[in-house]
C-alpha cells in the first residue's frame, strides 16, 4: 500500500496516521474521560454515554471499509471496438493513434458499511508513473464520471454515451440499449436500467449525483461524488481512456479511495465528548470518520 501526491486533495488528512489509530485513541480518550474530570454533570453524561452508544458507535466504524480491487481492469482500445459498435472511428483517434496507444482504465472500488451509518460521499485519485519525467507518463484523455453529463441526467431517466467523431464522450438521451460485449474487461453488461451509459464497447452505470472531477488531459486525476442515492444505488466507480505515448514501456497508477459515512454522533452520546478529545480526533469523525485505501499498480507487462 502507497500514498499518492494526489492524497493532498482529500478532503480529510490523515497526516500520516492510520485509521485504526485515530479510532483506537478516540475509544481510550472517551475511557478515560470520566474517570479524571471528577463528579461533575459532564462526568455524568460521559459515564451514561461510553457504558454503551459511544463505545458501540466506535466498534462499529471500525468495521467500516472501502478498498480498492488488487486488480484493475485494463483493455486497449482498437479501431476494431468501434466496427463492433456500428460507430466510425474518430478521426482525433486516428490521428493520435500514431503516436500513442489508448487504454480503457476502470478502477473497481468496494464498500463494506453499516446500515445505520451509510456512505455519503467518496474521493477517488490516480496518478500515471508519478515517479518518472513527464514525456514517459500516461494522461487522462477522457474521464467517467464527468460531471458535464449532470444537466442531462438531471432531466432524463437515462442516456447512452459513446465516443463521437471528436473522439469525446457524447450523450444521447432515448431508449437504451446495452449490446452483448463479451470481453469487455469485466465491466457489467446487465440489462439496461435508469441512468445506464453503454460507452463504445464497455457499459459504464452512472447514477444521480453531485460530482466534482479535475481536469482532463493531466498526470493525475481526483474525483468527489456525493449522494447517499448515488451508494444505495450503486457502488459508485471510476474510470478513465488512458493516453499513453508509444515510446512509454512502464506503466504504475498510482491509486487512493477515501469514502465517508455519515451517523448521528450526538445522538450516540458523543454530542457533550467530542469537544474533549482534541481538534485532530473531533475533525475527523466530524468528517465521517472517513476510510481510506491506496495502492501502486505495475500494468507494465499489460502495455
Amino acid at each position: 500500500m502507497t500514498d499518492s501526491p494526489t492524497l493532498s486533495d482529500f478532503e480529510f488528512d490523515f497526516g500520516g496516521e492510520s485509521r485504526e489509530t485515530l479510532l483506537q485513541e478516540a475509544q481510550e480518550t472517551i475511557s478515560g474521560l470520566a474517570r479524571e474530570l471528577g463528579d461533575t454533570r459532564t462526568t455524568r453524561s460521559l459515564e451514561a454515554s461510553t457504558e454503551n452508544p459511544a463505545e458501540q458507535l466506535l466498534k462499529e466504524l471500525n468495521e467500516q471499509r472501502a478498498f480498492l480491487s488488487r486488480q484493475l481492469d485494463f483493455l486497449k482500445l482498437e479501431e476494431a471496438h468501434f466496427a463492433e459498435q456500428n460507430l466510425p472511428v474518430p478521426d482525433l483517434f486516428k490521428r493520435l493513434n500514431e503516436r500513442y496507444a489508448f487504454y480503457w482504465l476502470h478502477l473497481p472500488i468496494g464498500y463494506s458499511t453499516r446500515p445505520n451509518m451509510p456512505f455519503v460521499r467518496v474521493e477517488c485519485a490516480i496518478e500515471f508513473n508519478p515517479n518518472m519525467a513527464d514525456d514517459q507518463r500516461p494522461v487522462s484523455a477522457l474521464i467517467l464520471p464527468d460531471k458535464k453529463f449532470l444537466n442531462l441526467l438531471q432531466a432524463n431517466a437515462e442516456a447512452t454515451v459513446k465516443l463521437g467523431t471528436n473522439f469525446e464522450f457524447e450523450a444521447q438521451t432515448g431508449e437504451l440499449s446495452l449490446p452483448n460485449v463479451g470481453g469487455s474487461a469485466g465491466v457489467s453488461t446487465a440489462v439496461a436500467t435508469s441512468g445506464s451509459l453503454s460507452v463504445g464497447p464497455f457499459n459504464y452505470r452512472l447514477v444521480r449525483a453531485q460530482i466534482e472531477h479535475s481536469g482532463e488531459k493531466t498526470h493525475k486525476v481526483f474525483w468527489r461524488v456525493s449522494g447517499a442515492d448515488f451508494f444505495r444505488e450503486r457502488v459508485p466507480q471510476f474510470a478513465v481512456v488512458l493516453q499513453v505515448p508509444r515510446s512509454v514501456t512502464q506503466l504504475q497508477v498510482a491509486a487512493a479511495v477515501q469514502a465517508y459515512a455519515n451517523f448521528n454522533y450526538a445522538a450516540a452520546g458523543l454530542g457533550e465528548i467530542i469537544a474533549y478529545l482534541g481538534q485532530r480526533l473531533a475533525n475527523f469523525l466530524r468528517a465521517g470518520a472517513p476510510v481510506r485505501d491506496a495502492n501502486l499498480f505495475d500494468l507494465s507487462a499489460r502495455l
